[in-house]
């Protein structure tokens, strides 16, 4: 029976490849991530610091054209990413994976759910879920991996995604400058509505004025200094 972990990076899957090195589940065939080209930086470096620990994690780029990042696709296309129908998390995580798992002949797909989001696991046909399995919540994936002696990851996600907070969108600002300004571009360069203004990633706000107060409380010293409390940083 061939095995697959769909990998996100994150605390469920990582407790999952910790548990692996415990020896309480068996080491998948693969491990695979699928790759939107618009991860959060501290994504990525999570990855190669599993890497660094022995596991061998295979991309999967190219969404639904099989060669455009989704940020390439939404330029070339003037898109956003949807909240009301999530084509981005279906054209570049799921199809891609599915894909993989009909050509390499995938048996089993172990996924990242854990216990208390048992709803997230219904009607997923194909998919194993050993955290529900085995009654480990978040909070528990959070442990195993301290007991691993490894860092805990950062929630991944994509910089642009439309479900992502203002405390978010305000970190990307501050942290990501850089990845701010590709986002703010897809913005402004997206197709325009019935209204006749463009898409906006947080209606009806564009993104410079759902973020807009950050420069007057960036004033208040440490007023964000709790916005990134992660458990390590990466060199």
């Amino acid at each position: 029976m061939t095995t697959m972990l769909s990998y996100g990076g994150g605390v469920n899957s990582t407790a999952l490849l910790a548990l692996c090195k415990q020896g309480k589940l068996p080491t998948p065939d693969y491990i695979v991530f699928s790759d939107t080209g618009a991860e959060m930086p501290y994504t990525y470096q999570y990855i190669d610091y599993m890497e660094k620990h022995g596991f061998h994690i295979t991309y999967l780029t190219g969404g639904r054209t099989q060669v455009e990042t989704l940020v390439e696709y939404c330029d070339r296309k003037r898109l956003i990413p949807s909240p009301m129908n999530r084509w981005c998390t279906t054209d570049w995580k799921r199809t891609p994976i599915d894909y993989f798992c009909r050509a390499m002949e995938i048996d089993t797909q172990w996924v990242g759910i854990d216990a208390g989001e048992e709803h997230r696991a219904k009607n997923r046909k194909g998919k194993e879920f050993p955290l529900i399995e085995m009654g480990i919540n978040r909070r528990q994936c959070v442990e195993i991996i301290k007991d691993m002696g490894w860092c805990v990851p950062q929630k991944s996600g994509c910089f642009m995604c439309p479900y992502q907070s203002k405390r978010q969108w305000i970190e990307l600002k501050r942290d990501f400058p850089e990845l701010w300004d590709i986002a703010v571009n897809i913005e402004n360069n997206s197709l325009h509505n019935e209204e006749g203004e463009p898409w906006r990633f947080n209606k009806p706000w564009s993104l410079e004025e759902y973020v807009a107060d950050l420069d007057r409380q960036n004033e208040l010293p440490g007023w964000l200094d709790d916005y990134m409390k992660c458990e390590c940083y990466f060199d």
